[in-house]
């Protein structure tokens, strides 16, 4: 197991204060794709918060000891051009509608 996804699942019935019970669910290195599909139905279904995915996948990392990357090169001068740049997604700066709140999501 070097993958997990956890998440709570509010097990009251609709209309009741939600009880909140912590899951996890355990994936092999393969199963990165079945993980992923697995957040994304956890997270459409209103019964689910803080759907997570966790993993220590080594292949998938970049190579040991490097510290750092100039002019887009590695220490031992392999090609390094990955950014984080972008993965956070747009900014609410200019959003059309506040976040949605917690205290919504459960009624």
């Amino acid at each position: 197991m070097s993958i997990v996804v956890y998440y709570l699942l509010n097990t009251s019935p609709e209309g009741a204060e939600p009880a909140w019970q912590p899951q996890c669910l355990p994936y092999s290195d393969a199963q990165m794709g079945e993980a992923l599909q697995q957040c994304q139905r956890l997270r459409s279904d209103a019964r689910h918060a803080h759907v997570t995915i966790s993993s220590e996948l080594r292949d998938m990392v970049g190579p040991v000891g490097v510290a750092a990357v100039e002019g887009g090169r590695t220490p031992d001068g392999e090609l390094y051009d990955w950014s984080k740049a972008g993965r956070a997604g747009a900014s609410r700066k200019h959003a059309q509608q506040p976040p949605v709140q917690r205290k919504d999501m459960d009624t």
